[in-house]
């Protein structure tokens, strides 16, 4: 035996002697079953295998009642076939019968009368038979087309559930594509800190700008560079008037 076959008998009999020793167990089991069939439910897919159950039950029973019609139908005909012989052969033994009186052969007519009786009783059984089978041929047929009816429904509201379902579903992947794209990611987080902190470091920059245009120490120097510069620019000009003479 193949270890795989061997390891899934071993598993059905570790799931018998749990539900065999702890009753409990099939409680839960069956309460587990339902949630999945329920969660089933809920995907195209699911309500698909589930509508493809119910159709073959719906497809089992209308089997049944479409053979049960035609085997009552079938007797029906056949009833009513062997009705027509009798009728016939009645008709025949009673000309017989009256002939025979005719011909004063009463020993022989007695014969044809007794044959009459017993065909009479046949019309009689066949009568009731040929009700019986009425009776059963028109309940198969109102149950086959009950069942062909529930059938065509189920069919019918398997494919518009299971394709609106499906409908569904895309719109539903596609709106959740949407917020997808509206919802702040950790990459959006780090770039809106970025962004702030090169706001900050502007606003750093230009606060100790400020200091420092303001500080003694800078206005000094600037002093200083501005006299150096005009004593410079004084020492030019007395060179050009100098020379410029």
């Amino acid at each position: 035996m193949e270890l795989g076959k061997l390891i899934i008998i071993l598993v059905i009999a570790v799931v018998i002697l749990i539900f065999i020793l702890f009753p409990e167990a099939r409680t839960l089991f069956s309460g587990i079953t339902r949630l999945f069939i329920k969660d089933m439910s809920t995907t195209p897919e699911g309500a698909e295998a589930i509508y493809g159950e119910k159709i073959d039950q719906a497809q089992d029973a209308y089997n049944k009642a479409d053979n049960a019609y035609k085997v009552a139908a079938g007797k029906l005909s056949n009833a009513q076939k062997d009705m027509k012989n009798l009728k016939s052969k009645l008709e025949k033994v009673e000309s017989e019968c009256e002939s025979l009186v005719k011909a004063n052969k009463i020993e022989l007519a007695q014969l044809k009368a007794d044959e009459r009786e017993e065909i009479m009783a046949d019309i009689k059984r066949y009568s009731e038979l040929i009700k019986a089978y009425e009776d059963a041929a028109n309940t198969a047929k109102e149950a086959q087309e009950m069942c062909e009816k529930n059938l065509r429904k189920l069919k019918r509201e398997s494919k518009e559930v299971v394709e609106n379902m499906k409908v569904k579903k895309q719109l539903q992947e596609v709106y959740d594509d949407m917020d997808e794209l509206k919802n702040v990611t950790a990459t959006d987080k780090l770039l809106d800190s970025v962004r702030d902190k090169n706001r900050d470091l502007d606003a750093i920059v230009e606060g100790s700008k400020v200091i420092y245009n303001n500080k003694m120490s800078t206005k000094l120097a600037r002093a200083e560079v501005e006299a150096k510069k005009n004593s410079s620019n004084d020492y030019l000009d007395s060179l050009k008037r100098k020379y410029n003479k």
